[in-house]
């Protein structure tokens, strides 16, 4: 079993990927969302997203307590986000990870995270585009929701991801709707 350091908009920026990393007990930590709309990122901005990326090659994008970083990106277009992915490999992310799950209605609005479940073609083609770009042997993992308005497409979903060739998922057992009120649909308190 692994225990990975998930992100969060707003609560676990490098300063806590450090602290929560000296701590221990994680194998990997990842970024809060690179917001990608049709550019590629500037190395200033992935630097700031992800400071761990200037320790690459001394630590190999790491924590300074070690634990292994992966970057996530979150966007709509299928080709902005393989070259935007094949950037973040470049300067050392341990892999790539894709927000298919934010609840926010700013990204919502502009076609990002999880307004994304409503269309398994569309999670099919982010990720394919990405596997196809990325080194073979590089990690792409995708975070979604169980849906949007409701959990009829959570299969197709999640088999849109595995077919496109991602290497991990995570599921975040409520709909977009559902936001964070508890209980998730998994039968757990969360």
């Amino acid at each position: 079993m692994r225990i990975v350091l998930a992100p969060m908009e707003g609560v676990l920026d490098h300063l806590m990927r450090d602290l929560l990393s000296r701590v221990g007990g994680y194998d990997l930590c990842v970024t809060e969302f690179v917001r990608v709309v049709d550019l590629l990122i500037s190395d200033r901005a992935f630097f700031r997203a992800c400071p761990e990326l200037t320790n690459a090659n001394a630590y190999g994008c790491t924590t300074e307590a070690g634990t292994p970083v992966r970057v996530q990106l979150l966007g709509q277009n299928p080709t902005c986000m393989a070259d935007n992915a094949a950037k973040a490999i470049e300067f050392g992310s341990h892999g790539i990870d894709i927000n298919f799950g934010c609840p926010s209605k700013m990204v919502n609005n502009n076609r990002g995270g999880a307004i994304l479940l409503k269309d398994p073609e569309d999670l099919y083609q982010i990720v394919n585009a990405i596997k196809q770009t990325v080194p073979a042997e590089a990690i792409v993992s995708a975070k979604i929701r169980l849906g949007y308005e409701d959990k009829s497409l959570a299969i197709e979903n999640a088999q849109a991801i595995e077919a496109a060739g991602a290497n991990e998922l995570t599921v975040h057992a409520r709909t977009k709707m559902e936001g964070y009120r508890p209980p998730c649909s998994l039968g757990m308190d969360c």
